[in-house]
């Protein structure tokens, strides 16, 4: 029998999520080089990259573009978590491929999109969802995502 938390966790994710689109700011990519010590001149040299990187500028570090999954899918739900959701653990990703990059002054938005939801142990439910981060005028995502949100319902 299905627990009927499933349904609820469903109909939270019964059509895509789509957040706003967010600018992509140097000094936001500047920050993030700083904080996981990543320093290439790819992401933080703007002069030098629009002189000998192939993609007009500066690029988002992968990582800073899979990071801001948390904050786009916030801003897409307009909530945490779903109704009855105590907390939500980030429980890794199964898939994750960075398809195309992202311009430091581009914008990007994200579309999240329910594959499965399933009934663990004490209240808890596995959650996964293709996520993706689109690039403003883009043929190609900038990352999809198969991510997997382990859920913890409120007693």
């Amino acid at each position: 029998m299905t627990h009927p938390k499933i349904a609820e966790i469903e109909a939270f994710y019964a059509k895509d999520l789509l957040s706003d689109w967010v600018r992509v700011e140097q000094r936001l990519i500047d920050q993030f080089a700083s904080s996981t010590l990543d320093a290439d001149w790819l992401h933080i040299d703007p002069e030098r990259a629009r002189r000998d990187a192939p993609f007009g500028g500066t690029i988002a570090h992968g990582f800073w573009s899979l990071s801001i999954l948390t904050h786009l899918l916030r801003n897409a739900s307009g909530t945490d978590y779903p109704p009855g959701v105590h907390y939500a653990l980030n429980y890794g990703f199964d898939r994750i491929r960075f398809p195309a990059p992202v311009p430091v002054g581009s914008r990007i938005r994200g579309r999240c999109h329910f594959l499965t939801a399933e009934e663990r142990t004490d209240g808890r439910f596995l959650v996964r969802t293709e996520s993706t981060v689109e690039v403003e005028n883009s043929d190609k995502p900038a990352v999809v995502a198969e991510w997997l949100h382990l859920l913890t319902c409120a007693t």
